[in-house]
């Protein structure tokens, strides 16, 4: 097996966190609002009462941004770069470690009742969980140990070809929303998510998806007509566009 490096840009938020059995409660001193940092934009202070945290080495017992290590696990990162491609038995990741500069605390935001027209809305999905995430514009850089130059660029290019897929999955969903009629505001801000994702319809860069939070659409290719397609709109409400796309490019 041959050594490569790797780049990974961020080009929205990434959500990476482990089981919900470590999540941090304030009701059993996991966490109080002192420790909190207030964004009054992303994140909701006084109603938060669970903590989500992306992965870090050491114990959860509390929350302590300022001393955690963080780091993007290699699981995560091979599972986004094989799918459904054979090659993934002859692969091995290295975590990324991630500084903590990187890391914020923000609720999640979604684009709810769509099937309603009159109670559909976006906002903040749980007010009372907060989840720690890897903020869009940052860069990393990874080891990836494979057999061969060949085999990286033919996994990144299916990834790549499966991302855009989804990508289309979810545009397709988008579009047929469009006809409906609601409110003012969620109409503008569901074209504002349109307009931000259809820029990766068909890049030539290595744009995956990575990590959670970002629906079935973007999840899992379906075999649906259009108008049997549905599923959560998940949005980084910075870039208008799903948790967890990345930019991969050999180093």
């Amino acid at each position: 097996m041959e050594k490569f490096t790797y780049k990974l840009t961020t080009l929205s938020s990434l959500i990476v966190t482990p089981r919900a059995s470590l999540a941090l409660y304030s009701d059993l001193e996991g966490f109080s609002q002192d420790q909190i940092q207030d964004n009054s934009q992303l994140l909701n202070k006084k109603d938060l009462k669970i903590i989500y945290p992306f992965y870090q080495y050491g114990e959860y017992d509390i929350y302590n941004p300022s001393k955690a290590v963080y780091y993007l696990p290699g699981s995560s990162i091979k599972g986004a770069l094989c799918q459904d491609n054979q090659l993934n038995k002859n692969i091995m990741v290295d975590d990324i470690l991630i500084s903590n500069d990187d890391i914020v605390l923000r609720n999640i935001f979604k684009a709810q009742y769509l099937e309603k027209e009159t109670k559909a809305c976006f906002d903040v999905f749980f007010k009372m969980v907060g989840i720690e995430m890897l903020k869009a514009g940052v860069v990393l850089e990874g080891e990836i140990y494979l057999d061969g130059l060949a085999s990286f660029k033919e996994l990144i290019r299916d990834a790549k070809i499966t991302t855009q897929d989804k990508i289309k999955q979810m545009l397709r969903y988008l579009d047929g929303l469009e006809n409906r009629n609601y409110m003012k505001e969620v109409g503008s801000k569901l074209l504002e998510i349109n307009k931000a994702l259809s820029v990766y319809r068909n890049v030539s860069d290595n744009v995956l998806l990575l990590g959670g939070y970002k629906g079935l659409l973007h999840s899992i290719k379906l075999d649906t007509s259009h108008e049997e397609l549905s599923g959560a709109v998940y949005v980084d409400p910075e870039t208008n566009l799903p948790h967890g796309l990345i930019k991969l490019e050999i180093a």
